[in-house]
């Protein structure tokens, strides 16, 4: 029968056994956010001093700026009148790069029929804003009540 000073010792052995083969060490500093991965560096279960273990950087292969880039928006700045027969809307870009934005508007006489539609594109500026301008015709501003302007501006290029 074994005596319970050498089941603990046992264990401890095992269990010292068990870190070195995973890599843990009491020499090296582990923040538990340390991910094994292969990406074709070399490594292994062996430390660097130049390794980083406090963050983790995905690879990326390829440039997919197209999929990172968001939708502007748009907003109502004034309606056409008779003496200004165009719709003004300013049109922001969310992103860090310029991009040209289609924005859709459309005139609606009092009972809230739509008397004209237009979609019009602007180039804006990265995280900048333009303004647009729709012109009216002269049948639209006879009979225009309102003006509208969709709040989302889509992202063409």
């Amino acid at each position: 029968m074994y005596s319970r000073g050498r089941v603990l010792r046992f264990t401890a052995v095992m269990a010292t056994v068990v870190l070195a083969l995973t890599g843990f060490s009491s020499g090296h500093k582990s923040s538990g956010r340390h991910k094994s991965h292969s990406d074709g560096d070399g490594g292994g279960g062996c430390s660097s001093s130049s390794q980083d273990h406090d963050s983790y950087t995905p690879r990326t292969t390829g440039t997919r700026r197209s999929s990172t880039l968001e939708d502007g928006t748009a907003t109502l700045v004034s309606c056409a009148t008779k003496a200004a027969p165009y719709l003004t809307a300013e049109v922001s870009n969310p992103n860090s790069r310029q991009g040209t934005f289609e924005v859709k508007v459309s005139f609606t006489d009092a009972s809230g029929r739509t008397l004209g539609s237009a979609d019009q594109r602007v180039t804006v500026a990265a995280r900048g804003t333009s303004k647009v301008q729709v012109r009216a015709s002269q049948a639209v501003l006879a009979k225009l009540d309102q003006c509208w302007v969709e709040p989302e501006a889509d992202l063409v290029d």
